[in-house]
C-alpha cells in the first residue's frame, strides 16, 4: 500500500511504543550530544494544532539545581503519601518515583501559551490544545529516546508553580512534564506500577465505543469488534487467587530423588571426557572436581549451565518484637518492591551473569495485591514470635515446604539454580533453627546479621535462648523444629531444594539462612527415607556467624559464602566454566596429550590452544572465584584446626 513502511520499519515503530517504560534507575553515563540532539529533534516534529509548537526545552544538569527540585518532589510526595493509608501507602512509600538525582540530565518540556498570538487556528474552541500539543513533544521525545536505548522518567510529583520558580519560567510559560534522562540500569518487562500491581493494564475491549457511548451488549457487531472479542469481565486477583495446580508431594519428590553413589560410571565417563580434552590433565584443579559434580548432578555426560535462575523467598517475622534487628519488619515489603522494580544489587548481579530472578512472597506481612512481579506463595502474614510461642504451626511449615517444591516444578527447565531470602529477623530465626538441629548453644549460632549493635545482638541472643528453652527436650522431628522456630521462607527455600533434587537441578546456596534449610532437609523424619540418600552433613560455626554449612545433596547444593550477593554470581560463573570446557576445548589424540600451554597473566581467563587449531579455546576463570573460594577454604581449615 502506498506511504506503507517496510516491514521491518514498521516493526521498530511498534516495538518502541511498546517497549517504552517509565525508568527510576539510572546509571552516570552522559547521553553524547549528537544522541541528544537527535531526541530532540524527534521531540520537535510533534504534530500541534495550528502549528503553534508550544513547546520549549530546558535542560538540567547543574547538582544544585537538581538537588533543588528533588527537594520540591520530597515535600510534594510526603503530602501524595499522606492520602493512602494501610498496604496501600505501605507500596506508595515502597516505589521509587523519581531519578532526578540519579540521572545525568533532566529535561523540563514547557507549554509557551503565548506562542501564535491570541488566536491559533484551530485553538478558538479549546484552548488546552496548546498544552496537548505539549504532550505530543513529551511522547515523541519518550519514544526516540526508546529506540536510543536512552532512559526517560517522568516526574509528576512537584507542584508547577514551584517548578516554573526554581528554572525561572517567565509568565506564560508553564511545565508540561520534568523528564529524566539517562541509560538506564535496565529496561523492565513490564511497567514499574503494573509488576507491583499498583494498577493492571485495561482490557483494550472496554475502551472501544462504536458510534457513541453506549453500553457492552448494545453495540452494533463489526469487524472490528469481532477482532477485539467480548470484554473481558475484571477479575478480583489478590494473594490468595493464584492458578491451581497439584500440590507437589513431599514423599513423592524425595522418591525421585536417586540414592548417593548411584552415578559412578557416569562420573567415570565424566573423567575420561576431561582427561581427553587438549589441556594437561588435572592442570585445571578443581574447576575439574566442579564439572564432575555439575555433571553427575544433571545426570548428563555434557552438563549444561546455560539457563540460570535465582529464586528469593521472602517472609517476615514476630521475633521482631523482641527488637533482634537494625531494621523495622516494613523494610521486607520495601526491599521486594525495590527487587521487582530492577533497583537491587541482585538484580545487577542477575543481569550481569544473566540469570532470571524471581521473586516469591511466603509470608510477608503485606498485601502485594495483584502484583505481576511476584509469585504468590503467602501462606500468612509474617509468624509468631518465637521467643514466646511456636513460629508457626505443622501445617503452615508443611504447607511452606510445598510452596517452595512447587515454585521449582513449575518452572523445571533450568540448568542451574541459586536461592536467596528477604526478610527482616530472619538470621535470628535461622540461628534458632540451627541451634535446635546441631544442639548447639545460642551464643555459637547468633551473630551480628546485618550489622546490629552490641544491645541489640545481646537481645537477639536472649530471644534465640528463649526460644531453645521453650523448646526444652522436647523430641521434635525436622518438621517441628521448623515450625517451632523457623521462618517461612526458610521452609520454602528447603522445599526448593527437595524440588530441584528431584528434577536434578544444582543448587547455589547464599550463606547462612538458605545454609540452614539445606542442612534442614538433611534432617527430614526418617520415614520420608531421605536420610538413606543424603551424606552426613558437616557444619562448622564461626564467631562472625557466617556459618556454612557445606552440605552436599547428592552434589546438588553447593553452599557459597556468607550471603553476599556477588559469592553467588561467583559461583554461577563457577559453574559456566566447566560447561565451557565441554562446548570449546578440542578432545586431543590422547588422554593426557600435553598441548601448549599459554599463561595468561590475568586470573580471568586461561588461553588453551593445539597444533592444527586456528583459534585458541577461550576458558574464562573468574578473579573474584578464586577469591571467595580460597577464603572460604581458610575459613574451613581454620575451623577444623580447632
Amino acid at each position: 500500500m502506498m506511504g506503507e513502511f517496510a516491514a521491518a520499519a514498521k516493526q521498530a515503530v511498534y516495538d518502541a511504543i511498546a517497549l517504552r517504560r517509565d525508568i527510576r534507575n539510572f546509571r552516570p553515563d552522559p547521553v553524547p550530544p549528537e544522541v541528544l540532539l537527535r531526541i530532540l529533534g524527534a521531540a520537535h516534529r510533534a504534530g500541534s494544532v495550528g502549528y503553534m509548537q508550544p513547546w520549549d526545552f530546558v535542560l538540567i544538569r547543574s547538582a544544585e539545581r537538581k538537588a533543588e527540585i528533588y527537594e520540591l518532589f520530597r515535600r510534594a510526595n510526603e503530602r501524595a503519601e499522606s492520602r493512602y493509608a494501610g498496604d496501600r501507602r505501605s507500596k506508595y512509600a515502597a516505589l521509587k518515583l523519581q531519578g532526578i538525582l540519579d540521572a545525568p540530565l533532566s529535561v523540563c518540556v514547557t507549554c509557551d501559551t503565548r506562542r501564535g498570538g491570541p488566536y491559533v487556528l484551530g485553538r478558538d474552541t479549546t484552548p488546552e490544545t496548546d498544552v496537548y500539543s505539549t504532550c505530543l513533544a513529551v511522547q515523541n521525545f519518550w519514544l526516540a529516546a526508546r529506540a536510543e536505548g536512552v532512559g526517560v522518567g517522568w516526574v509528576s510529583i512537584v507542584e508547577n508553580r514551584e517548578l516554573a520558580a526554581a528554572l525561572g519560567l517567565p509568565e506564560g510559560v508553564i511545565p508540561v512534564a520534568y523528564l529524566c534522562v539517562g541509560y538506564p540500569v535496565a529496561f523492565p518487562e513490564s511497567p514499574l506500577l503494573e509488576a507491583t500491581g499498583w494498577r493492571d493494564r485495561l482490557d483494550l475491549a472496554h475502551l472501544v465505543h462504536l458510534d457513541g457511548w453506549q453500553a457492552r451488549g448494545d453495540e452494533p457487531r463489526n469487524e472490528l469488534r469481532e477482532l477485539l472479542g467480548t470484554p473481558a469481565v475484571a477479575a478480583e486477583r489478590g494473594h490468595d487467587a493464584v492458578e491451581e495446580r497439584r500440590a507437589p508431594d513431599l514423599c513423592e519428590l524425595v522418591g525421585r530423588i536417586d540414592p548417593a553413589g548411584a552415578d559412578a560410571a557416569l562420573e567415570g565417563r565424566v573423567r575420561e571426557r576431561l582427561d581427553s580434552l587438549t589441556k594437561p590433565r588435572g592442570s585445571l584443579g578443581r574447576l575439574e572436581d566442579l564439572a564432575v559434580r555439575l555433571a553427575v548432578a544433571q545426570g548428563r555426560e555434557y552438563p549444561r549451565a546455560s539457563r540460570k535462575r535465582i529464586l528469593i523467598f521472602a517472609g517476615d517475622h514476630g521475633a521482631c518484637e523482641e527488637g533482634v534487628s537494625a531494621y523495622r519488619p516494613e523494610l521486607t515489603a520495601r526491599l521486594c518492591y525495590n527487587f521487582i522494580a530492577g533497583g537491587g544489587a541482585i538484580n545487577m548481579l542477575a543481569r550481569q551473569c544473566g540469570a532470571e530472578l524471581t521473586i516469591v512472597d511466603t509470608g510477608v506481612d503485606h498485601d502485594f495485591e495483584h502484583a505481576s512481579g511476584l509469585i504468590h506463595r503467602k501462606v500468612e502474614r509474617g509468624t509468631r514470635n518465637l521467643a514466646r510461642e511456636a513460629a508457626m504451626s505443622r501445617g503452615q511449615a508443611l504447607d511452606a515446604l510445598v510452596s517452595g517444591a512447587a515454585v521449582v516444578l513449575d518452572d523445571p527447565s533450568c540448568d542451574v539454580l541459586a536461592l536467596g531470602e528477604v526478610g527482616i529477623g530472619n538470621t535470628t530465626a535461622a540461628a534458632a533453627l540451627l541451634a535446635l538441629l546441631t544442639g548447639v548453644a545460642a551464643e555459637d549460632v547468633v551473630g551480628a546479621g546485618t550489622g546490629v549493635g552490641s544491645d541489640t545482638l545481646r537481645r537477639k541472643t536472649v530471644a534465640v535462648s528463649r526460644a531453645l528453652d521453650r523448646c526444652g527436650s522436647s523430641r521434635l522431628d525436622a518438621v517441628g523444629k521448623l515450625a517451632e522456630v523457623g521462618g517461612y521462607e526458610i521452609a520454602a527455600l528447603a522445599g526448593a531444594v527437595l524440588g530441584a533434587a528431584s528434577r536434578r537441578i544444582p543448587v547455589v546456596l547464599d550463606g547462612f539462612i538458605t545454609g540452614v534449610a539445606a542442612l534442614l532437609v538433611r534432617n527430614w523424619p526418617r520415614r520420608w527415607g531421605i536420610t538413606s540418600s543424603l551424606p552426613t552433613a558437616r557444619r562448622s560455626v564461626d564467631t562472625s556467624s557466617c556459618w556454612n554449612a557445606s552440605v552436599w545433596i547428592r552434589c546438588w547444593t553447593w553452599s557459597c559464602g556468607s550471603g553476599r550477593g556477588p559469592v553467588r554470581r561467583s559461583r554461577f560463573h563457577c559453574w559456566r566454566a566447566p560447561a565451557d570446557c565441554w562446548e570449546r576445548c578440542v578432545p586431543s589424540e590422547r588422554p593426557g596429550w600435553r598441548s601448549r600451554w599459554i599463561r595468561a597473566e590475568s586470573a580471568e581467563r586461561a588461553l588453551i590452544s593445539q597444533e592444527g587449531v586456528s583459534e585458541p579455546h577461550l576458558c574464562p576463570v573468574g578473579a573474584a572465584l578464586v577469591e571467595a573460594q580460597a577464603c572460604r577454604n581458610r575459613r574451613w581449615h581454620d575451623s577444623a584446626g580447632n
